[in-house]
């Protein structure tokens, strides 16, 4: 008996950028971002996100153990940094 690809059944991976992927967890309410979701927000490399998000002192969420484990920042902290550094107000 042949069965149906992922394709035919509709269920192919869907081929979106990051920034698009970021942009629909927050949308949908997401409360955490990534450090390479903040880069691609901030138009700047993962290793300056990780210098900035120490000097502001965002909250890491560690998920895991040792050199592979997610880490994620509070995205309401990380729109509060982001308001507390425009200029022109």
């Amino acid at each position: 008996m042949k069965t149906a690809t992922n394709e035919a059944k509709g269920l192919a991976r869907a081929t979106t950028s990051p920034a698009d992927r970021s942009r629909k967890v927050q949308e949908n309410g997401g409360a955490y971002i990534s450090p390479r979701e903040l880069a691609i927000r901030w138009c700047c490399s993962r290793s300056s996100v990780d210098r900035i998000a120490a000097r502001a002192s965002l909250t890491r969420l560690c998920l895991g153990d040792g050199a592979n484990g997610i880490i994620r920042y509070v995205l309401k902290e990380v729109e509060n940094y982001e308001r507390s550094r425009m200029l022109g107000r």
